[in-house]
């Protein structure tokens, strides 16, 4: 089944971004979206089998890349080095001369009448063989650099991005995406194709893009739409693009441009043009360069060129002294005035020769190659320690760092957070405690109630965006599974398996490089996290499934109702930043009021409560003395360098439809964020 719509005029909605296009395209419906591109609002792309056939009709998310250099255009450089057409030049006339005086010229005899052989030409094809070496060498480390850096820039540029096929969320590679899928964003998040956003609210930062500085708030299209035709048959003006000053510019875009960063909000996002046809691929088609040298390279590079202007200065001194002096000499009367025209041009090449040699020992030409070969080096290394160097300077960036300036937090991390202290109810919890004492799951086996169990779970687990990692599951199969058949190796009779066991070991070492010691801990660098997504989010979700009993994440969210008694969740507040909370507003079953789940920074939070739980699921009145002493809690969380966060609720007081009216949003069934929050 073929497509009626092309991907050059999918990218053509964006240059520049117009409405008017988009209804040209689709028949003026914006349903017809989803059916032209054969995708689901929901669900995303549910057929595998039109993989193939998006991949022909629109591409993939790759731009092409810079083709490298071949071998021999590499040893065409390396042969154009002003050294090396030196050596050869010399190393022709040497030549020369020695055939024509081995051909040539009568042959020599020793004082015992022996026939002295005529090997004045190997010294000539010896300079050759030295170029050619010299050239090899260099070209087949300039080629393996190429293929290194050429690795190193598909890891860098690759990162994994969270869509929905066939109704499942999947984490697939950025290169990956495919015109139709339907793409999860949130916040912080750098739009990687051109699309349409279909469901939430969110805004942008297209600078690195248009130059525009302004936040562009982006809406689903369904309401854009009904506004940008209201607009338009309101006004009676043809104009359709999403500029346009008759449309509300609060809400007038739903088109998000590839390169593009969301500065606040989530949603859902169909993709319409990727690769060299979205915004980002054309810009970075017209911005291919060659890679420029990093600032150690250059300053070495500068060297070389100071060194080479005194060798070269000493050589042309060196080789007039010894030209005088060889003019004198074969003058008449000299000592070399007897001596036929091969031996003295030989004698000539030897002069010349010598005052090459000068220059080229003089000229560390090999330095710049091996600092960049050593910083390639490096960043492999670095890259199997699960540090991604992204530009070489920044090895030698960080090779002469003397001070390191970090976050608020004072600490360098490996970007895993874990919940390790903190306060449920009453009580005070530390994982890092020695004696096992005072846990998280102590404290749940004891004095927390199951109110405050209740409550708590189902702030984490359906007031968060994060999600289940199906490759830490694989993970943890093949691990079990390895383990599985270390343990049958061990208890295997066959008298092979011990050799097989210290063979494959071996062949590890080698491929890898190193001892065992450094695979092993280059393996612990790459173990999966159980969740995606924010890293607070996941830290306390991994301490739900470890100590709440959080099995099936994706189960728990779709059955809220038998897990939660939660009839629906009637709106979602994602975190932003410029707030630093987001929460949920819920309905229970059989009841008629809402409540809503907050969880953020802690020191917000706290400020806007008015009341706290007991251990035992009381609730108590914030007064001086207990709100003195929870800020002391969270002041002494922050001072030892730990993210202070907070998990709240509050009961509403309203029993008709979802929102009230007197804290109504201009977005339609929201009701204003800061008004929920507010403890009045």
């Amino acid at each position: 089944m073929g497509f009626s719509v092309t991907a050059g005029q999918l990218a053509g909605m964006y240059e520049p971004k117009s409405l008017a296009k988009f209804g040209q395209l689709f028949d003026e419906e914006p349903a017809k979206l989803y059916e032209k591109l054969q995708t689901d609002k929901e669900q995303g792309i549910s057929d595998a089998s039109t993989e193939s056939e998006r991949y022909k009709c629109f591409n993939d998310n790759r731009v092409p890349e810079r083709p490298p250099k071949t071998f021999l255009a590499l040893a065409w450089e390396a042969f154009n080095d002003k050294t090396m057409l030196l050596l050869t030049a010399a190393a022709i006339v040497s030549l020369i001369l020695g055939l024509y005086e081995a051909l040539t010229q009568p042959p020599e005899y020793d004082p015992d009448g022996n026939k002295i052989p005529r090997v004045d030409w190997i010294e000539g094809v010896a300079i050759m063989l030295a170029v050619v070496v010299v050239v090899l060498v260099g070209a087949s480390n300039d080629y393996q650099k190429e293929k290194q850096f050429l690795e190193l820039n598909r890891k860098k540029e690759d990162r994994q991005v969270v869509v929905y096929r066939n109704g499942e969320e999947q984490l697939v590679g950025v290169h990956d995406l495919l015109v139709g899928d339907l793409m999860h964003l949130q916040t912080g998040e750098v739009v990687p194709a051109d699309c349409i956003l279909v469901d939430g609210n969110c805004e942008v930062d297209e600078s690195t893009v248009t130059g525009e500085t302004d936040a562009i708030k982006v809406a689903p299209l369904e309401q854009v739409w009904k506004r940008y035709v209201k607009a338009i048959h309101g006004n009676g003006n043809g104009n359709g693009d999403s500029s346009s000053n008759n449309i509300d510019p609060e809400a007038a875009d739903c088109m998000l441009i590839s390169g593009s960063k969301l500065i606040s909000g989530l949603g859902k996002a169909v993709v319409t043009a990727v690769g060299v046809n979205s915004v980002h691929g054309k810009t970075m088609m017209s911005l291919k360069t060659e890679a420029e040298s990093t600032p150690l390279q250059e300053r070495l590079s500068e060297l070389s060129d100071s060194i080479s202007v005194f060798g070269c200065a000493s050589a042309i001194i060196l080789f007039l002294v010894l030209f005088i002096q060889f003019l004198f000499d074969i003058r008449e009367g000299g000592r070399l005035a007897d001596l036929p025209a091969a031996k003295r041009g030989s004698q000539f090449m030897s002069i010349l020769i010598t005052s090459i040699t000068v220059i080229v020992v003089a000229v560390p030409e090999g330095l710049p190659l091996a600092v960049t070969l050593s910083l390639a080096y490096a960043t492999t290394r670095m890259t199997k320690d699960g540090n991604l160097v992204r530009v070489l300077s920044a090895c030698e960036t960080m090779g002469s760092a003397t001070a390191v300036c970090s976050d608020k937090t004072g600490t360098l991390t490996e970007n895993r957070m874990t919940v390790v202290k903190g306060y449920m109810g009453s009580a005070e919890f530390d994982e890092n405690n020695e004696n096992n004492e005072s846990t998280i799951k102590s404290l749940l086996e004891g004095e927390i109630s199951d109110d405050i169990k209740k409550d708590v779970m189902t702030n984490i687990v359906l007031n968060s965006t994060a999600f289940e990692n199906k490759r830490f599951q694989e993970q943890q199969q093949h691990r079990q599974q390895r383990e599985d058949q270390r343990l049958r190796g061990h208890t295997s009779d066959n008298p092979f398996s011990s050799i097989l066991t210290r063979g494959r070991s071996r062949l590890q070492k080698l491929l890898h490089g190193g001892d065992d010691d450094d695979l092993s801990a280059s393996q612990a660098n790459s173990v999966e996290e159980p969740y995606i997504g924010s890293k607070t989010e996941t830290a306390l979700l991994t301490m739900a499934n470890k100590n709440f009993g959080l099995d099936n994440l994706k189960e728990w969210r779709k059955n809220h109702k038998g897990h939660f008694n939660i009839a629906k969740i009637v709106q979602v507040i994602p975190f932003e930043s410029s707030r630093k909370w987001g929460g949920i507003v819920v309905k229970y079953e059989g009841e008629k009021n809402y409540r809503f789940f907050v969880k953020g920074a802690a020191e917000i939070l706290f400020s806007r409560s008015l009341y706290y739980r007991n251990s035992d699921g009381s609730v108590a009145k914030l007064d001086g003395q207990s709100r003195q002493t929870i800020d002391e809690h969270i002041q002494g969380l922050a001072s030892n360098a730990l993210r202070a966060i907070s998990i709240a609720h509050k009961d509403l007081n309203y029993e008709g439809s979802w929102p009230p009216e007197n804290i109504t949003s201009d977005e339609p069934g929201e009701a204003l964020p800061e008004k929920l929050l507010s403890g009045k």
